[in-house]
């Protein structure tokens, strides 16, 4: 019966999918500052101050204002304030772009992973769904992780242990976190389609 469902809904397996090649048109307007109510103009200034623009997931978390500035709180903790570093960072918001094919996540997230100091190498094993052999151990960690999250949607013991080793307790919670919020973001951007910027191109 769950099969049955999922074809009712147009839901195909993952190796069904296929890459829609057309330019997608966003299911949903970017929303306009002065068409909202004073208090969530405050929170649109709130997110704008923090990144200088609303768009991408924002363009449509901001139709439900409260709701966005909680997501946005969230991921001004990650991004300025968390325990990562900027290479593990990057890193995992990338392997977490990859998983779920949010192609807006991941153009936006690439160029700050190189400049972060993410080996091209590293990226391209993202990219490509490669193994992570030849890549460091903290680099294998990290994209373990998050692809045993999105694909088994647990940790082994093994992993977790090896997890545990590599980052602490603190920065395995957060790791696990980021994979969580970037989720988030990625499955807005992909169930509203948003639009990739004009001058990207698709990279997967």
């Amino acid at each position: 019966m769950a099969g049955s469902g999922q074809a009712a809904f147009g839901v195909q397996p993952r190796d069904a999918l296929q890459v829609d090649e057309e330019v997608n048109v966003a299911r949903l307007a970017n929303p306009k500052r002065e068409d909202l109510a004073p208090p969530s103009q405050e929170i649109w200034d709130r997110v704008w101050a923090s990144r200088g623009a609303v768009g991408g997931p924002q363009s449509v978390l901001m139709y439900v204002p409260e709701l966005g500035a909680r997501v946005a709180e969230l991921g001004d903790y990650i991004r300025f304030h968390g325990l990562l570093e900027a290479t593990d960072r990057e890193l995992a918001m990338l392997s977490t772009a990859r998983e779920i094919e949010a192609r807006y996540e991941w153009q936006a997230h690439e160029p700050l992973a190189l400049k972060a100091g993410v080996r091209p190498e590293a990226i391209e094993v993202i990219r490509s769904r490669g193994a992570t052999d030849a890549l460091t151990a903290r680099e294998r960690v990290i994209i373990g992780v998050v692809r045993s999250l999105y694909r088994e949607h647990r940790l082994s013991d093994d992993l977790f242990k090896a997890a545990l080793g590599e980052l602490g307790r603190e920065k395995l919670i957060e790791l696990v976190a980021l994979a969580g919020q970037y989720g988030l973001l990625g499955f807005v951007l992909n169930g509203f389609e948003v639009d990739l910027p004009a001058s990207a191109s698709p990279t997967f």
